[in-house]
C-alpha cells in the first residue's frame, strides 16, 4: 500500500538561485529556532508521559528509609486524564448523526439535506474516529492536539496499480511534531511558520519524488528519532531502550510559511517540504489552500500562547505530593509491622538468629529480662487523610468529580424536579465546558475540512470525484452537492457543525427540545391558518383584514426570534410562514364573492316580478 497526499493544483513557484539560497538559509534557521523554543516543553511532555505510565522518577530514592524498597508512582494524573478522555469520546461519538448540516436560508434547504447525506458517510471514510482517539487523548493528557486533513490517494501495487482509496483523510499529529515560532499566538492562519514533522521511509520518499515532484537528491536519513518519540516507546514498552529498527527514516517537515521571496514588501504564502537532516528544500510552491488544512485544540489555553496546558501538567504538583505521601505511608506500614528483639548475650541460639513463627516455644531462663520487643515505628493515621485532601485539590484544579467529590446522585435527591436536576448537572459540567468546546470545534472542523477537500477537487474539474458522488448519493442529491461545493465559501450557504453542541448535551434533552419546538410551531401554524380563514370571510371588514395582516407579520417575527434559541435550528426563516400575499388574495376573493352574492340577490328579486323600488329594498335589507 502506498499513500500520497494530493494537494490542490496551484501555481508552481520558480525561484532564482539567489532566492532559493536566501529562502533555504532563512528556513534552516527558523526551523532550528522553533525546535529550540519548544525544547523545554518537550522535556515537560517527556516527564508527563512518565507520570502517566506510573514509572517512578527515582525508584531507589527511599533507600535511606528502608533498604530494598522501590518507590511507587501514584498515577493521579492518569486517573484524571482517563476520566475526562472517556467523557469527551462519549459526548462526541455517541450522538447520531455526528455532524449536522443546515441551510443558512430557505434557498439552500434542499442542498443542506443532500449535503447531510454526504456528511453521514464522510467521518467513517475519513477515519475520523481513529484519528480523534489519539488527538483527543493528546489534548487531555498533554494539553494540545492537532488534526491534519489532506486529500490522499492510496494505491495497491501487485501485478499492476489499483487505487483502493481516494479522498480526504484525518491524521493525528503528535504535539512534539508540531512546529511554530516561540511565543506564537493560537490562530493557524496568522502564523509566519506552522508545520509538522513527518517520518518517511526511503520508499515513501521515492513515492513523493515521483508523484509530488519532490527533489530528494540532497535529502539524508535522520540519525535518530525525536526525544519525545524515544521516551514514548520506552514508557509504552516498560523497557530501558526503545525498539531498534534498521529501516532508515527521513525527518521531513510540511511547512506553511509566510516569507517575502521576491522582496517586494508583501510576504508570499508558501507550502514548503523541508528535509532537516540534509538541510534541503524538497519542494516549494504557493499555498494551495485558502486556510491551513489543520485544526488544533487545547485543554486549557495559555493566553496569547500557542500550546495549551493539559491534565498531566495541572496535576503534576499534586501527583508528586501524593506520591511522596503514599510511599512514606507504605514505608511506615512496613516498619510498624517489623519487630526487632533485644536479648541478653548468650540467650539466643548458637546461630545468633532467633526465628519467630506462630506456636514457637523459646526456652529462656528469665523471659522477662532475657528478651524484649523493639518497635521500629508506629502507624500514623493522618497520612491517608492528607492524601485525600491533596486529591481533592487536584480534582478541583482539573475539573472532575470522580474520586473525593460526591457524585450527582449523592447530591440530587430522588424527588428533585427535572429542571432543577438538569441545572445541577450543568453546574457539575461547567468546569469542563471550555475544554470540550475546543475539542468539539476541532473535531467538527475536520468534517468541514474534508468537505472543503472535495470542494477544491470539484472546482479543479476532478471528474472522478463527481462520479464518486453520483454513485454514492444518486444523481439528484449529487447534483445539489456538486452545485453547492462548486461555489467558493460554501459555508456561507450551508452550516456544518458537530451535533454535540455543549458538554451537558444528551439525547433525552435534545429530544425534549425538539418536541417543544414542534408543539410551538404547531400552535403557530394553527393560528396562522385561522388568520387566513378570517381574511377570506366576505363579511369581515377591510380594517379587520389589515389588522390580521399586521398580527401575522408580528407573530412571524416573534416565532423567528424564539426558534433561534434552539440549537437544532440554524435557518429559522424556513419555519416562518409569510401569509401577506394569502391574506390579500383572500380579501380580494372575499370582495368578489360579496359582489357576486349581491348581484345574485338582485337578480333573484327581479325574477319574482316585483317593481324596481321593491327589488332595491329587498337587495339591501
Amino acid at each position: 500500500m502506498r499513500s500520497i497526499e494530493l494537494h490542490p493544483q496551484s501555481i508552481e513557484l520558480k525561484l532564482t538561485e539567489e532566492q532559493h539560497t536566501k529562502l533555504l538559509a532563512w528556513l534552516s534557521t527558523a526551523v532550528e529556532d522553533a525546535l529550540g523554543a519548544k525544547s523545554r516543553q518537550d522535556a515537560l511532555h517527556t516527564d508527563f508521559l512518565r507520570m502517566y505510565e506510573a514509572v517512578p522518577k527515582n525508584p531507589t530514592q527511599y533507600e535511606d528509609f528502608l533498604a530494598g524498597y522501590e518507590a511507587v508512582e501514584v498515577p493521579l494524573g492518569a486517573i484524571s486524564t482517563d476520566s475526562i478522555y472517556a467523557q469527551v469520546l462519549d459526548l462526541i461519538f455517541t450522538i447520531s448523526p455526528l455532524v449536522t448540516c443546515r441551510g443558512q436560508d430557505a434557498r439552500y434547504v434542499s442542498h443542506a439535506k443532500a449535503l447531510q447525506r454526504f456528511a453521514n458517510f464522510l467521518p467513517a471514510e475519513m477515519k475520523l474516529r481513529e484519528a480523534a482517539e489519539h488527538t483527543l487523548f493528546d489534548v487531555c493528557q498533554l494539553g494540545t492536539g492537532c488534526y491534519y486533513i489532506p486529500f490522499r490517494e492510496t494505491t495497491l501495487k501487485t501485478s499492476g496499480f489499483l487505487v483502493t482509496e481516494r479522498g480526504p483523510v484525518v491524521l493525528s499529529i503528535p504535539p512534539e511534531d508540531i512546529i511554530v515560532f516561540g511565543g506564537s499566538y493560537q490562530s493557524l492562519n496568522e502564523q509566519p511558520l506552522f508545520g509538522f514533522r513527518l517520518w518517511y521511509t526511503e520508499s515513501e520518499m521515492q513515492g513523493h519524488a515521483k508523484f509530488r515532484k519532490w527533489d530528494i537528491s540532497k535529502a539524508k536519513p535522520a540519525a535518530s528519532t525525536d526525544a519525545v518519540r524515544h521516551r514514548r516507546e520506552v514508557f509504552a514498552m516498560s523497557s530501558s531502550e526503545p525498539s531498534t529498527s534498521q529501516v532508515q527514516r527521513y525527518e521531513t517537515f510540511e511547512l506553511y510559511v509566510q516569507y517575502d521571496v521576491d522582496e517586494d514588501g508583501h510576504a508570499e504564502d508558501l507550502l514548503i517540504n523541508y528535509d532537516r537532516t540534509g538541510k534541503t528544500i524538497c519542494r516549494v510552491r504557493y499555498k494551495p489552500y485558502e486556510s491551513t488544512p489543520a485544526r488544533v485544540a487545547r485543554y486549557q489555553i495559555r493566553p496569547h500562547m500557542f500550546f495549551g496546558m493539559g491534565v498531566m501538567e495541572m496535576t503534576q504538583t499534586f501527583q508528586r505530593e501524593v506520591t511522596d505521601l503514599h510511599n512514606h505511608q507504605n514505608i511506615n506500614v512496613m516498619l510498624a509491622n517489623v519487630r526487632m528483639w533485644a536479648i541478653q548475650r548468650g540467650a539466643a541460639p548458637d546461630s545468633g538468629t532467633l526465628e519467630v513463627f506462630p506456636g514457637r516455644a523459646v526456652p529462656l531462663s528469665d523471659p522477662a529480662n532475657d528478651i524484649r520487643e523493639l518497635r521500629m515505628g508506629d502507624i500514623y493515621p493522618s497520612l491517608p487523610a492528607t492524601q485525600a485532601m491533596v486529591i481533592s485539590l487536584a480534582e478541583r484544579r482539573v475539573g472532575i468529580n470522580d474520586m473525593s467529590m460526591p457524585r450527582p446522585s449523592q447530591v440530587i435527591g430522588s424527588r428533585t424536579p427535572g429542571i432543577t436536576t438538569m441545572s445541577m448537572l450543568q453546574q457539575v459540567n461547567k468546569r469542563f465546558t471550555p475544554a470540550f468546546d475546543q475539542m468539539r470545534e476541532a473535531t467538527g472542523g475536520c468534517v468541514i475540512e474534508g468537505i472543503s477537500r472535495y470542494s477544491e477537487r470539484i472546482q479543479n474539474g476532478d471528474m472522478a470525484v463527481e462520479s464518486y458522488l453520483q454513485e454514492l448519493l444518486g444523481p439528484e442529491d449529487a447534483k445539489l452537492v456538486i452545485e453547492i461545493l462548486s461555489k467558493p465559501n460554501f459555508l456561507q450557504r450551508v452550516t456544518v457543525e458537530l451535533t454535540a453542541s455543549s458538554a451537558s448535551i444528551n439525547r433525552e434533552a435534545d429530544r425534549q427540545n425538539a418536541i417543544m419546538l414542534v408543539n410551538l410551531l404547531g400552535q403557530y401554524y394553527e393560528k396562522t391558518l385561522q388568520l387566513v380563514q378570517l381574511a377570506s370571510n366576505p363579511q369581515v371588514a377591510a380594517p379587520v383584514r389589515d389588522a390580521a395582516q399586521k398580527i401575522a407579520a408580528a407573530a412571524g417575527e416573534v416565532i423567528e426570534r424564539t426558534i433561534r434559541t434552539f440549537d437544532q435550528v440554524r435557518d429559522p426563516q424556513t419555519f416562518v410562514v409569510n401569509i401577506s400575499e394569502e391574506i390579500d388574495a383572500a380579501g380580494q376573493q372575499a370582495n368578489q364573492e360579496g359582489m357576486l352574492g349581491l348581484l345574485a340577490a338582485m337578480s333573484g328579486a327581479g325574477g319574482a316580478g316585483s317593481g324596481p323600488a321593491e327589488n332595491t329594498s329587498a337587495a339591501f335589507s
